[in-house]
């Protein structure tokens, strides 16, 4: 396979602009990107009239709760083209929010009123506010997933997978400035898409069409929405593939370089939509399967390296599963997989745990120390031992009291505790800052396309 040149695409209208991460203030995503916008953008050819800015004032909506308010607040001050709509919805679905715009519009602020939502919906159904038990997450130590795979049964998993046709990409043939510029007529208009979604206006593809045909002309600096909006753009520079697909094109931004882990080298895979589908089902079987290998992963590899072999190889059967991955695909799964793993236990396995157990005792008016000095002695917890012994022996405040009061956020003492519980989690999840990987590169990457109609939409499994 030859080797693949770095793209580098093409400055935006408003390359340098300031970026905001997540987990910053987001109650300021404001002024400055509106009057950056006004300031930047100049049209070479006339807007179509539904996109000229509106005379009226949108009359005042109510929402279903703070979250909602708060979503609608952040979208108006995003820098989307206006359009004639005075009765339609004003606000994206969820599913649509969080697939076309950069992750720090989840702020701490906008999550707690996400959890405050999602407790009235629990509330709201009273066959849920009872309680319930979920999966325990123990490893089973006895299960066939930990057996040999003979040697002659190997050769045939490998073999089978080494067929697997790989679309190989001609990057030595570049894409010219002319195709350049057609492509980037073409992408303004998912781009426009993107923009009405996100106001709450449901596409048809016929309608769109009919009003916006391939032919008129787009003002593609207004609809060049990268830096502030948008978390996504398409590759159009001179460096790229002249024979790359739509979708190919399609690249998730990485936020300033921390949102996905190996972010250069996933843009550079060139996966097509069939590879990132069966690449989502080999990855979430490897996730299930190979579960036994938490037990071992944090030894030295000295001590584990006949159990690394059998995951290996265990891994190799799975993904000759899948017509669409290949070898070095497969390979750079299972790699991920081990070093997530490895942080995850590292850094963040059992930690929404101990943060229940000191949110119940928060409740009953005890202090965080005396709450987190409780958990510390029953020591339920053996691999953040270590972690609450740190933050115990230090004076004045708790980095790790910071972190509490962030995940349990708009969780009050009157939620059942089971309820708790699974937000906890989720919100330890989110805001823990596990380093991302290419399935989850690949997830966003498909559910954006689907969104905005450059592929069709295809279950993916959760």
């Amino acid at each position: 396979m030859p080797q693949k040149k770095r793209l580098r695409r093409r400055s935006s209208p408003r390359e340098g602009s300031s970026r905001r991460r997540r987990g910053e203030d987001g109650a300021s995503l404001s002024g400055s990107l509106v009057e950056s916008d006004s300031r930047s953008m100049t049209s070479s050819a006339p807007l179509p009239e539904s996109l000229a800015q509106p005379s009226y004032t949108r009359p005042a909506r109510k929402y279903e709760s703070r979250y909602h308010e708060m979503l609608a607040s952040r979208i108006a001050v995003l820098p989307l083209p206006a359009y004639a709509d005075d009765e339609g919805p004003d606000l994206p679905s969820a599913e649509t929010f969080e697939a076309l715009v950069r992750p720090y519009f989840y702020d701490d602020e906008l999550r707690a009123a996400l959890v405050e939502y999602q407790v009235h919906k629990f509330l709201s159904r009273p066959e849920d506010v009872h309680g319930r038990d979920g999966d325990s997450g123990e490893v089973d130590s006895s299960s066939s997933l930990m057996d040999d795979i003979p040697e002659e049964e190997f050769e045939a998993d490998d073999a089978r997978l080494r067929s697997h046709i790989v679309h190989e990409v001609d990057t030595e043939d570049r894409l010219d400035e002319e195709e350049a510029n057609r492509l980037s007529h073409k992408y303004a208009r998912y781009r426009l898409k993107a923009c009405m979604l996100l106001k709450g206006v449901p596409i048809d593809d016929a309608a769109f069409d009919s009003q916006y045909p391939p032919d008129l002309p787009l003002d593609n600096h207004r609809l060049y929405l990268e830096d502030e909006a948008l978390g996504w753009w398409f590759d159009l520079g001179t460096s790229s593939p002249a024979t790359l697909s739509d979708y190919q094109r399609l690249v998730p931004c990485n936020e300033g370089g921390d949102e996905y882990e190996s972010w250069s080298e996933y843009r550079e895979f060139y996966s097509t939509t069939g590879t990132d589908r069966d690449y989502l089902l080999y990855w979430d079987t490897i996730v299930k399967d190979l579960k036994w290998i938490e037990e071992h992963v944090l030894k030295s590899f000295s001590e584990w390296h006949e159990l690394h072999e059998k995951a290996s190889c265990q891994a190799v059967r799975i993904a000759a599963r899948f017509t669409n991955i290949h070898p070095r695909l497969a390979y750079y799964g299972f790699l991920e997989y081990k070093q997530s793993t490895r942080f995850y236990l590292k850094f963040v396995k059992d930690l929404d745990y101990v943060f229940f157990e000191i949110w119940k005792l928060v409740n009953r008016q005890i202090c965080f120390r005396d709450a987190m000095q409780h958990v510390y002695e029953e020591n339920p917890f053996p691999l953040r031992k270590r972690e609450l012994e740190r933050e115990l022996s230090r004076s004045g405040s708790f980095r790790l009291e910071e972190q509490f009061r962030r995940c349990t956020e708009g969780i009050s003492k009157e939620v059942p505790e089971w309820i708790a519980r699974k937000l906890i989690s989720q919100e330890v999840r989110f805001k823990c800052a596990l380093p991302k990987t290419y399935a989850q590169y690949a997830r966003k990457k498909l559910k954006i396309a689907e969104v905005i109609g450059l592929i069709p939409k295809a279950e993916i499994q959760a």
